[in-house]
């Protein structure tokens, strides 16, 4: 049995018992029924987590990419300044003190997330500034990538696989910390504009990753599936960064409040 086609179609084997067979069987049908429909929380019931990647193509269309900045590391005593999230087609962004508190209804139209490294860090942040509990399917394509012995943070990942990000190329989460206190601070919209547009090259990128982690991830396992093929698509960032900003703050990275 290499397959739910091949419960559905195969009849109970012998010196297999009887009523297991007919659990697993009926247990087949539910989960193909809840998958046909994104029924996330039978879903979650029938499908252990460590399973839930093969779903993936199932949720491709109604996935929504995550990533969010904030100003430190730590849910208890730094805040988020921004949330990014790209659906496939567009990139919401939402930012503190302008329209944070349109995310949580946003995000509950999603059956699935994608992060990376979010069930460490974007979700619980999230939790805990908003108070959201997160019921969707859940794709983490850092604990994917760690699956085929594939490590290290978003920027190193995405070299690996042939991302660049330009001019953006050198920013990172301390930097984005920056942006935003110089944003606070002088009230420019150059140094707001420049934190958005790198934290939507992080949900932009998630996509292409995701698709390689499930690609590898397939292949790593053998299985007889086709591989998914990443659509051809002009993904525009609604922001672009401003390359005075980025070199005044590359050059000015030691002191976060000057």
């Amino acid at each position: 049995i290499n397959s739910w086609d091949d419960v559905l179609k195969k009849k109970c084997p012998e010196l297999f018992p009887k009523q297991k067979w007919y659990a697993l069987w009926n247990g087949v049908n539910s989960a193909i029924e809840a998958l046909n429909i994104l029924d996330v929380s039978q879903l979650t019931h029938l499908i252990p987590k460590v399973q839930h990647w093969k779903m993936i193509p199932n949720f491709l269309d109604r996935i929504a990419y995550l990533d969010i900045e904030t100003t430190g590391l730590s849910p208890q005593y730094s805040h988020i300044t921004t949330i990014a999230v790209y659906d496939g087609t567009r990139i919401h962004d939402f930012v503190r003190g302008e329209n944070l508190d349109e995310f949580p209804p946003f995000i509950s139209k999603f059956p699935a997330i994608t992060t990376f490294y979010g069930k460490v860090f974007d979700v619980p942040f999230i939790k805990k500034e908003m108070g959201i509990e997160f019921d969707q399917i859940h794709f983490d394509v850092c604990f994917l990538l760690r699956k085929l012995k594939i490590k290290g943070g978003l920027k190193r990942i995405e070299k690996r696989f042939g991302i660049a990000r330009g001019e953006m190329e050198d920013l990172d989460g301390y930097t984005a910390v920056i942006l935003w206190n110089k944003f606070k601070k002088t009230k420019k919209k150059e140094y707001l504009e420049t934190l958005l547009a790198y934290n939507n090259e992080d949900v932009i990128n998630l996509e292409f990753l995701l698709y390689q982690a499930y690609n590898l991830l397939i292949e790593n396992e053998r299985i007889l599936i086709n591989p998914l093929e990443f659509p051809k698509k002009e993904i525009k960032n609604p922001f672009q960064a401003s390359k005075r900003v980025v070199d005044k703050i590359l050059g000015r990275r030691i002191n976060l409040y000057s």
